[in-house]
């Protein structure tokens, strides 16, 4: 029988000996920050994506005529988050906490309708 080397596992061990890291997100000065007023969300097989930008309060005239065509209006993303499948639930859950404490304190976050909203 051959015998079990330090540091490698056999298969079939358990994950008894892993540790929990609890992170702790430490802001710096330096950190990039977004302000970002749409997301889009999307997904694979193997991962979602969401997609944040800025879009500008003043559009452009090319820009103003393809809203006005009722064209698609390009805008360049500020950042594409891609997350594994794993983590949705703990997304989700989060930032559900993180709405009902904002609105405990500030009221409730007012909806805005968009033209394709059904009343």
């Amino acid at each position: 029988m051959a015998e079990k080397k330090p540091g490698k596992k056999a298969k079939g061990d358990s994950f008894a000996d892993r540790i929990e890291v609890k992170i702790q997100p430490e802001l710096k000065p330096d950190t990039p920050t977004y302000y970002i007023n749409y997301a889009s969300v999307s997904r694979s097989e193997y991962d979602f994506s969401i997609m944040v930008l800025h879009t500008p309060n003043q559009l452009t005239p090319e820009q103003t005529e393809l809203a006005r065509s009722g064209a698609s209006v390009p805008f360049e993303p500020l950042l594409q988050l891609i997350i594994p499948p794993r983590l949705i639930d703990g997304l989700v859950r989060a930032l559900s906490e993180q709405k009902e404490k904002y609105e405990n304190e500030f009221g409730l976050i007012r909806q805005e309708k968009l033209k394709s909203d059904k009343v």
